[in-house]
């Protein structure tokens, strides 16, 4: 870019940007609670169900694992 160009266009206000960007987000979220209607709550109960339930899970398959690694190198 030579100078001639660069100097054609002025320096965007960072202020500016950041906020059309705040204003944009915004706005997507809530076009997406928009979206989720009165349902919202229960779609979140789920998702807080979901995450608790996977958690334990992951924890007890690794725990059993675990000892039945121990218990197969005891016996071996």
């Amino acid at each position: 870019m030579n100078a001639a160009h660069a100097q054609a266009h002025p320096p965007a206000d960072i202020n500016t940007i950041v906020s059309s960007d705040m204003m944009a987000l915004a706005s997507h979220m809530n076009d997406c609670q928009r979206s989720h209607g009165s349902l919202l709550p229960v779609l979140s109960a789920f998702e807080w169900i979901k995450a608790m339930a996977f958690g334990h899970i992951v924890t007890t398959g690794a725990l059993v694992g675990a000892t039945g690694l121990c218990l197969l190198l005891a016996l071996a």
